[in-house]
């Protein structure tokens, strides 16, 4: 087996394991929120908030001196692993000390250290993108995302099928905390697996520079696309990030009941993806992201009319089938379409502006639960289906090319 052939193997390995971590314990960073005693209003700030701190953080960190003299793509990717890991560390213990006194100093605490957690994410997403178009043919790119993708739905399934359960012992009398240390225990564990697969990669002398003129550059030649996104992922957020608590409270849905629910969003990405990694001829990555990201826009307008476990569990599985076509459509169109000289740029801007229209969109949605709909997030659902759908139509024609 050639040292190419190597890396993708344990690309594959840390896919299922990260994809795990995410499962088990990233989709359930809401409900342990909820458990902490912040608000469901909270919750949403909390998915989207720290992600904006994090891509902040990620673009001070590739400009200061300090890391200027190690922008090894290899380096960046095994230290923000390293980073993640501990955060996971850091939330089992607090688990288990279960501090809840004080609301305020609760938020801000939670706030902190999944700004951190991201900042990790955000790190190794344009780092890993380059790092990986130096040993998979674009010939097969096709096949190894398509695989890839799968992978992570079958390890996100498989991490909320054991967090799911673990959680719902707390019916057996075992305190929840507990329960909850345990789930950022095994995430530790698994998230240093990743760390130890990501070394595993062939390493590359490439170095991870984000070059001002060059992220300038590809904002002017994608601005169309950047544009249309911009207004399409603005609206998404409106109600994307209460989802979670929505079903949480609103819906009262219980841990099995929930995790049944999101497992149905994963198993439908996994069958897009079954689909796709055995076709034989090539999609038009524009096309399949764009009707991928039609097909998904109106369905939160489902969620009020969706009474039983089981029809939250097919909305959730059609969305699931259109979110991974969106997905991997758009990785084919950064893998395909765009050189290696500006893909850390091209990557990083579409990171940036999406965090930054996902935290306006999650700040509209609050100011429209709790004042234009007094607190009725059923509106507030239906409102933003229409919105979706709207805001998606211009994707078709301004695609990333």
């Amino acid at each position: 087996m050639t040292e190419d052939k190597r890396t993708l193997k344990a690309s594959y390995y840390e896919a299922f394991l990260n994809s795990f971590v995410v499962g088990l314990a990233e989709n359930f960073f809401t409900a342990f929120s909820l458990k902490m005693g912040v608000s469901s209003l909270q919750t949403g700030l909390l998915i989207s908030l720290p992600l904006l701190f994090a891509a902040s953080g990620q673009f001070i960190s590739l400009q200061t001196h300090t890391l200027s003299k190690s922008k090894n793509i290899s380096d960046f990717v095994l230290k923000a692993t390293l980073i993640q890991t501990l955060c996971l560390m850091l939330l089992s213990a607090w688990s288990i000390s279960e501090y809840k006194d004080n609301n305020t100093v609760v938020f801000f605490g939670l706030l902190t250290v999944f700004s951190v957690y991201w900042y990790g994410h955000f790190i190794i997403q344009p780092a890993w993108n380059r790092w990986i178009s130096e040993f998979v043919p674009a010939v097969d790119s096709q096949q190894f995302f398509s695989v890839r993708t799968w992978l992570n739905q079958v390890g996100i399934i498989a991490g909320l099928i054991v967090g799911g359960f673990g959680l719902h012992l707390n019916y057996l009398q075992v305190p929840i905390h507990y329960l909850f240390a345990l789930l950022f225990l095994v995430s530790f564990i698994c998230k240093a697996g990743s760390y130890y697969f990501f070394n595993l990669h062939k390493k590359t002398t490439a170095i991870l520079h984000l070059s001002s003129d060059k992220l300038k550059k590809a904002i002017k030649r994608h601005f169309v696309f950047y544009r249309s996104y911009a207004v399409f992922n603005f609206v998404i957020y409106f109600s994307a990030p209460y989802v979670a608590g929505y079903l949480l409270t609103e819906k009262k849905l219980r841990y099995l009941e929930f995790t049944v629910v999101m497992i149905g969003l994963f198993l439908g990405k996994n069958l897009t993806s079954m689909i796709l990694r055995t076709r034989k001829n090539d999609v038009d990555p524009t096309k399949l992201m764009f009707y991928g990201g039609l097909i998904a826009a109106p369905l939160p307008a489902l969620w009020p009319i969706s009474d039983t476990a089981y029809s939250m569990f097919a909305t959730h599985f059609l969305s699931g089938m259109s979110w991974a076509a969106w997905e991997v459509g758009l990785s084919l169109c950064f893998f395909k379409n765009i050189g290696p000289e500006e893909k850390t740029e091209t990557i990083s801007a579409y990171n940036y502006l999406g965090v930054t229209t996902q935290v306006l969109g999650t700040l509209a949605g609050a100011v429209m639960i709790k004042f234009t709909f007094g607190n009725n997030y059923d509106y507030l659902f239906y409102f933003a289906g229409l919105a979706r759908l709207i805001a998606v139509l211009p994707l078709r024609k301004n695609g990333l090319r």
